[in-house]
């Protein structure tokens, strides 16, 4: 595939979703797509809430363009057309959370079934029995759906969820480029670019992206992350998703962990989510999006930088920055309880 086209792909990308963006926005005022505000939402006032299907049809105009066909790329398709018709719905009717679950449930069967699986025989370098290689599909599984619904719960702030799925994005395109991944970076990249041509109105025109953009997002990173980390070394076809992921991700591993400690289903929602906890410490909802941004491209780069290294070099990456995150993570925990109880 020329540069040219690639270009032009991500042109048109980045293009339909930015001029899209504001008919959708009066269409979905009429539909009733509305984001109702409550207590652990920050907006005040009732917001249009479908811009998620401007950066969809950004995707689409450039997919179909793309003239490249496999198995994964027709289960991508597929499986990500129906979290989009999820979305829809969700943002419409505001679904809850067994509906939502089946049919994610559904489009991550449909990818699996299309050969999209985290391998782990070769996580383990071949070191478990053959029938442990079974797990690769509840493994799969479980990382379609947690990626999924972990862009949807940092999706709080104006700019933050797309914002972080761009750069996710971008970072995926590169680490699939440099694993012979041609494919799979330039999808990456025509949804970095559909998510990049809806930020401006996110930011300015009072307009989200729901669920249909976040649930979109989310389970198109999860698919590509696998799709373009399959032929790395060892542990690191994991390991580097999860590096570029790595905000929404131990976002969601603390929040599980703070509903399952308070005995609270883990499915519901609560604002101690840490773009929630940056603005009682006392950041502007500008900062805080800009804050996660740069951590988000600094957990990006290390990815990036771990894929072109020799693997025991990378463990070594990894284990810092999962460290790093933990320790900062406990820290701004700690902080915001104790000028919680202060301010009591």
């Amino acid at each position: 595939m020329s540069t040219e086209k690639i270009l032009i792909l991500s042109a048109i990308a980045f293009g339909v979703s930015y001029f899209v963006t504001p008919f959708i926005k009066k269409f979905s005022g009429k539909i009733g797509a509305i984001d109702i505000p409550n207590f652990r939402k920050v907006h005040t006032t009732p917001t249009v809430s479908g811009g998620g299907a401007a950066i969809f049809l950004g995707f689409i105009a450039a997919f179909l363009f793309l003239n490249r066909t496999s198995p994964e790329i027709t289960g991508f398709a597929i499986a990500t057309t129906i979290i989009v018709i999820l979305g829809i719905f969700d943002d419409i009717l505001g679904l809850s959370a067994i509906p939502k679950l089946i049919f994610q449930s559904l489009a991550a069967i449909i990818i699996i079934s299309f050969g999209v699986q985290i391998d782990i025989a070769s996580i383990f370098q071949g070191h478990l029995p053959q029938s442990m290689n079974l797990l690769s599909l509840p493994l799969t599984f479980f990382w379609l759906i947690g990626i999924t619904n972990a862009i949807n719960l940092i999706d709080g702030l104006d700019g933050l969820a797309a914002g972080v799925s761009t750069i996710s994005a971008f970072t995926i395109a590169v680490v699939a480029f440099l694993n012979g991944q041609l494919t799979v970076a330039v999808l990456a990249l025509i949804i970095g670019f559909s998510a990049l041509g809806f930020l401006p109105h996110n930011f300015r025109s009072r307009i989200f992206m729901g669920d249909t953009g976040s649930m979109f997002l989310g389970f198109s990173l999860a698919a590509l992350s696998i799709m373009g980390s399959v032929k790395l070394a060892a542990a690191f076809s994991l390991a580097v998703p999860i590096l570029i992921l790595a905000i929404p991700i131990f976002d969601t591993l603390f929040a599980i962990a703070r509903r399952l400690i308070t005995r609270k289903p883990i499915y519901e929602g609560d604002r101690k989510h840490i773009h929630h906890r940056l603005l009682d410490l006392g950041f502007s909802s500008i900062q805080t999006v800009i804050f996660l941004y740069i951590l988000s491209i600094f957990f990006g780069g290390m990815a990036v930088y771990s894929a072109m290294i020799r693997p025991r070099y990378g463990y070594f990456v990894f284990a810092g920055c999962f460290a790093l995150v933990l320790i900062g993570g406990m820290i701004l925990i700690i902080v915001h309880q104790f000028k919680t109880r202060k301010n009591k």
